[in-house]
């Protein structure tokens, strides 16, 4: 190669990028420090050694482009005053070292030229509306990892391919993947117990322990090679994106980024994910984010964007950038009340029916009963306290505050009782967040009783306890059908999953409101600290595009038995039973008739039981008069 072949680059895009003529070379970096670039042959030869400092552009950027390079055939790193530095904008990497090898080098992982040549077949994010969102989170991992997966590519991206068919069965619509970028997942941490201590207090041994969850810096445009089935993540990712989008389904992905990370790198992140990955949206987390930048970002202005709170202030109001129309709130509010008022706590009620309607239209609401950080649903009905002892804290990590219930008794039981309560338990958290107005989301596993034996906080657990085990049994598969059941329910009435926040009012003069409350007496809803049951009428007028069913949701977390009345329908309709979850089936709900000519059912204690109207044939009227009578 001659030296001719290096010229002065481009300030933009930072990265390294192919082109016809040769590869390009950007980074930003401190004037101060002495910036060198090796690039390296196929064979491991060194071919270029440039010191970047004669190379700078713009600002602190430095860039060369080399002539007739080919991504084939090079490797590159940076060295930062002599020692190996990774480039912030790395795209692309040929790894050799395995999930888990704390003894792997830079030179394992070496960056390489990103080529943005893909057949995308035409792909481009789905862009659904929040109320057609049925939201799935998974780590990549875990999902596939444990041998019950009936999958090759155990672990993997290709492994979500294999599972999309049972994806699509289910009715997910959209995927979030837990932190799937570059990552090193290898923590050191100091051996307390067997190390040697030398005079001045140092310990002189380490260990190493898996960070599983990825919550940590890396490379943030690099789809992580070691959560690749082939040897080509960057692939290998696109296929999975387009293969999912091809399924109706939406990838949305999780970024942690701490305060030591510069926040100019945070938006071009997004940008680079959604333009050069078709990603539908992104669930960031950290502290001291430019939201208001993010939210007004035009490259990104028509992809999801979650966070914990957004302050509308802040990003609403300006005349010249539009905002972004998909901004979400993921935070534990929901989370909180309905785990409060399934496990019967006092004074819920009001917080139930707020949370089962709020769906504000400017910054929604994605509704969750568990997270990677907490007990999974099934652990959520059989566990009091937390069980992180597995992980060598003293059980001093994790939250002491699940808002939980074992239903009797601690972990597994054989006792029928407790097992037929905690289904009871489970069918009503599906049935919460199914039939609240919000965007639900939960956890892979939760609908088929995925357990992690009470550890709520298994960020270092790389084992049986955070892989999905796919086998199920009688009682596993009776929850998945009830799930699959609720979901299509959900999505097939608009009623269900409303575009808008309920207005509580007849805003359409038909005689009903959107959403209204009932208990003993029809229109006159208990909300006393005490009370823990309520009966709600969704209005089937209201539902966007054309009219649907109306529905009566009786929901009593109450341990005893509550009659319900039924408000008035139009002639035309009436109620049918559809399903409750204590399994008692339609006969148990044959309507009473009290003293004032009030339909009256009785509810079971912690069961909901919803009801669907139905057109019936009315009577014809006689003909009382000689013309112009119904016939």
């Amino acid at each position: 190669m001659k030296d001719t072949d290096i010229i002065l680059g481009k300030a933009y895009p930072y990265g390294t990028y192919v082109t016809e003529d040769g590869i390009q070379f950007c980074i930003a970096y401190r004037d101060d420090i002495n910036l060198n670039l090796k690039i390296y042959g196929s064979e491991g030869r060194t071919l270029y050694n440039i010191n970047m400092n004669d190379y700078k552009v713009d600002g602190s950027i430095r860039s060369v482009f080399v002539k007739g390079l080919k991504e084939a055939e090079v490797t590159y790193v940076y060295h930062k005053e002599g020692e190996p530095v990774r480039d912030p904008y790395t795209m692309r990497l040929r790894s050799r070292r395995k999930w888990g090898d704390h003894k792997g080098s830079l030179k394992q992982e070496m960056a390489m030229p990103y080529d943005p040549s893909y057949n995308w077949e035409g792909d481009k994010p789905l862009k659904l509306p929040y109320a057609d969102v049925i939201g799935y989170m998974l780590h990549v991992r875990g999902f596939t990892r444990h041998s019950s997966s009936g999958v090759r590519g155990k672990g993997t991206f290709f492994g979500i391919i294999e599972k999309i068919p049972y994806l699509r069965d289910l009715g997910i619509t959209q995927v979030e993947l837990m932190p799937a970028y570059d990552f090193n997942e290898c923590d050191k941490i100091r051996n307390y117990r067997s190390g040697s201590v030398d005079e001045a207090g140092n310990y002189s041994e380490d260990e190493y322990r898996i960070n599983y969850w990825g919550f940590k810096p890396g490379s943030y445009f690099v789809p992580k090679p070691q959560y690749t089935y082939s040897s080509d993540s960057v692939t290998e990712f696109k296929d999975m994106v387009k293969a999912l989008h091809k399924a109706g389904i939406e990838l949305v992905m999780q970024f942690y980024f701490p305060r030591e990370i510069n926040r100019n790198l945070i938006a071009d992140c997004l940008r680079f994910w959604r333009l050069e990955y078709h990603v539908d949206g992104f669930h960031i987390y950290g502290a001291d984010l430019p939201l208001d930048v993010l939210a007004t970002d035009p490259m990104i202005t028509d992809a999801k964007l979650y966070y914990e709170r957004f302050e509308a202030s802040g990003i609403f109001g300006g005349d010249t950038c539009s905002v972004n129309g998909n901004l979400a709130e993921y935070n534990q509010d929901y989370l909180v009340d309905m785990r409060r008022f399934l496990k019967s706590d006092e004074d819920m009620l009001h917080k139930f029916v707020y949370r089962l309607r709020c769906n504000p239209d400017r910054i929604r609401v994605i509704n969750h009963l568990t997270s990677y950080d907490g007990f999974t649903l099934n652990d959520l009905v059989s566990y009091d306290y937390k069980h992180n002892e597995a992980n060598g804290e003293d059980n001093k990590d994790g939250s002491s505050y699940n808002y939980s219930w074992n239903c009797g008794v601690e972990g597994p039981t054989r006792k029928s009782a407790i097992l037929k309560l905690r289904m009871k338990q489970l069918k009503n958290a599906f049935a919460m967040l199914m039939l609240s107005q919000g965007t639900p989301m939960f956890m892979a596993g939760d609908e088929f009783m995925n357990s992690q034996g009470g550890n709520n906080n298994p960020y270092c657990q790389d084992n049986d306890v955070t892989w999905l085990n796919w086998k199920m049994n009688r009682r596993s598969s009776e929850l998945y059908e009830y799930v699959k059941m609720l979901i299509s329910l959900r999505r097939a009435h608009g009623i269900l999953h409303m575009d808008r926040e309920a207005s509580l009012i007849d805003t359409r003069f038909c005689g009903y409101p959107d959403i209204s409350y009932h208990a003993e007496q029809a229109w006159y809803p208990g909300m006393d600290t005490h009370i823990r049951h309520i009966g709600i009428l969704l209005c089937g007028e209201y539902a966007k595009g054309k009219a649907d069913d109306y529905f009566y949701i009786a929901v009593n977390m109450h341990w005893e038995d509550h009659f319900f009345a039924i408000p008035g329908l139009p002639r035309d309709i009436t109620f049918k039973y559809l399903m409750d979850t204590g399994g008692r089936g339609e006969q148990a709900y044959e309507p009473e008739t009290d003293n004032n000519g009030n339909k009256l059912i009785k509810v079971g204690g912690r069961t909901v039981l919803v009801l669907k109207s139905e057109k019936v044939k009315l009577k014809r009227e006689k003909n009382v008069k000689k013309q112009g009578g119904i016939k």
